[in-house]
């Protein structure tokens, strides 16, 4: 019996690290290919992506990567994924040029086929063909996906909100949703991450006042700090400053990059000579000037913090800045935007946040607009993603209690791992799979394999020893005592006497081992570290990392 297989990689139950695999009978399309920001960072590693590893068993059934949209949590493991599995690549004129440029930073742009896609142009691959319906975001560009099987079409949402009156581009098409609604929905795959949020999201466009008082109120510097994807708000302020004879200097190499792109590309419009470099900005009445800039998150490498605790080429936050923190918080970022507010006010700055002014506004589907989707759409079965747990159960939930239709037997929740079964008998999870994440150094770009974040969990957690044992080549036996060091260790003061009580556990061992097993350097090696592992745990109750390091005289 054909069946069509839904299997999520990333972005169930948690924010960020989207990915999914869509197979139909032995071809399998994937959408997106995201990185993650962990809630704590793991050991100095502050991105993850999916452990693609997973995908190796349907190697031969991939045709090709489809991406929404632009936002790192979509596109953000590309190359790592392209690595593995060098597939064609489906994407707008926004999302495309983005992707270039990630490819290029890793020197694949040659080796990947791009193909730039319009919103209503059809993609034929294999058993598959993907309509891209333009949708609305806080990004520009972004697309839901309607993918027709031989079972029948799966709509699959991406972010999007049901934005009326976007400030760049057209509303979400609703139009070519009902066309798909009227023909029959298999499985409607729905963005979560607003469910909890009662209401419609409001549009892009209504933060344009908060933006025009604090313009009209502001008599010194206006910095804006938002994320550089959010061509919305960019627009917004480009035009507020032309209309208040400001001009406008953007700052940080992402934003810098993305205002680049837009322009371009005709997304962004920048009124005549308001765009200025960081030099000219210098000679310029504070209230001629509005920065844009990164770090809106407390990221301590971006524009905005260097300005608020030393100083970002020359510049620092001064006291009569208006400082406009125009983005959310990224679950787990709270602690380093609060440092960074306090840094800010101890510079004598006017701080506007999301909780004093609408300064910002979701780019996702609130009950409302999820209302507006299912009911457009009329899917035989809601699969909600994209979310947290409890996001995914709220979704859930408000389908059953406000969308007539729609029960426990059509609406169906689902992990990272599981693999959704959906045939002509109904709908079921068929099988789990435990994934894991592969954690990704800033620095070298490199992965980092989960062994070695376990390992530094280890020495964060117990500290660790370093154990040095000479052995008499010739006899095969101990030379002289032990040398043991301790980093980090609770518990132990090398000062009264532990260091060696230790050194004599782990000289007693060697009184029941024999020359044979000596000469053994393997077995040595992890014979004296288990013994003093048990020496430790008996003492101390500690579990620290323990080198051991055996040298022939």
């Amino acid at each position: 019996m054909k069946r069509i297989e839904i299997i999520p990689l990333g972005g169930i139950g948690e924010f960020g690290m989207n990915c999914m695999g869509i197979r139909y009978d032995d071809e399998m399309i994937v959408v997106d290919a995201g990185m993650g920001f962990p809630e704590e960072t793991p050991y100095g590693v502050d991105i993850s992506i999916p452990n693609f590893d997973f995908l190796d068993e349907y190697r031969d059934n991939l045709t090709a990567l489809i991406l929404t949209h632009g936002h790192e949590d979509h596109i953000g493991a590309l190359p790592y994924f392209l690595k593995k599995f060098n597939l064609p690549v489906y994407a707008s004129r926004f999302t495309h040029a983005l992707t270039e440029k990630r490819l290029d930073e890793h020197k694949m742009l040659d080796e990947v086929l791009l193909h730039r896609v319009k919103p209503n142009d059809v993609a034929e691959i294999g058993n598959f063909k993907v309509e891209f319906i333009h949708a609305s975001h806080s990004l520009v560009d972004c697309f839901s996906l309607a993918i027709t099987t031989p079972l029948g079409t799966i709509i699959h949402t991406g972010d999007y909100k049901i934005d009326d009156s976007p400030v760049i581009g057209r509303p979400y098409d609703l139009k070519t949703l009902e066309k798909y609604g009227r023909q029959g929905v298999l499985a409607l795959l729905g963005d979560s991450t607003n469910a909890t949020v009662e209401g419609r999201t409001p549009s892009e466009k209504a933060v344009i006042p908060a933006f025009e008082e604090i313009f009209e109120q502001a008599l010194g510097r206006i910095i804006v700090s938002t994320f550089s994807s959010s061509i919305h708000r960019l627009q917004i302020v480009f035009d507020l400053a032309f209309e208040f004879g400001r001009k406008v200097c953007v700052l940080g190499r992402s934003m810098q990059k993305n205002v680049e792109l837009a322009e371009e590309l005709g997304l962004l419009q920048i009124p005549p000579a308001t765009l200025v470099d960081l030099g000219p900005s210098r000679a310029l009445n504070d209230d001629e000037i509005v920065y844009i800039i990164t770090g809106s998150q407390g990221e301590n490498r971006a524009a905005l913090w260097n300005m608020a605790t030393s100083s970002y080429k020359g510049m620092e936050i001064e006291k009569g800045d208006t400082v406009v923190l125009s983005a959310r918080i990224i679950p787990g970022n709270d602690k380093a935007i609060s440092r960074l507010i306090g840094h800010l006010y101890k510079r004598g700055a006017n701080i506007i946040e999301e909780k004093r002014r609408l300064i910002h506004v979701s780019g996702h589907a609130s009950q409302e607009d999820i209302k507006i989707m299912v009911e457009t759409a009329r899917p035989k079965y809601l699969v909600p993603i994209h979310g947290e747990y409890r996001m995914l159960f709220r979704h859930k939930e408000f389908a059953k209690n406000h969308i007539p239709g729609y029960s426990d037997e059509n609406v169906i929740l689902i992990e990272n791992g599981d693999v959704l079964e959906i045939d002509e008998l109904g709908a079921r999870v068929a099988d789990k799979h435990e994934l894991s994440r592969t954690f990704i150094d800033e620095e070298s770009l490199g992965e980092i394999e989960y062994d070695i974040i376990r390992e530094r969990k280890k020495l964060a957690y117990g500290g660790a020893i370093s154990l040095v044992v000479k052995i008499d080549k010739k006899n095969n036996c101990l030379s002289g005592e032990p040398h043991i060091s301790f980093q980090g260790v609770a518990g132990i003061d090398p000062g009264n006497g532990f260091a060696e009580e230790a050194k004599k556990a782990v000289m007693e061992t060697f009184s029941e081992m024999t020359a044979q097993e000596i000469a053994d350097k393997n077995w040595l090696q992890e014979n004296i570290r288990v013994h003093l592992k048990r020496f430790l745990q008996r003492r101390t109750g500690t579990k620290p990392v323990i080198v051991t390091t055996i040298v022939e005289v």
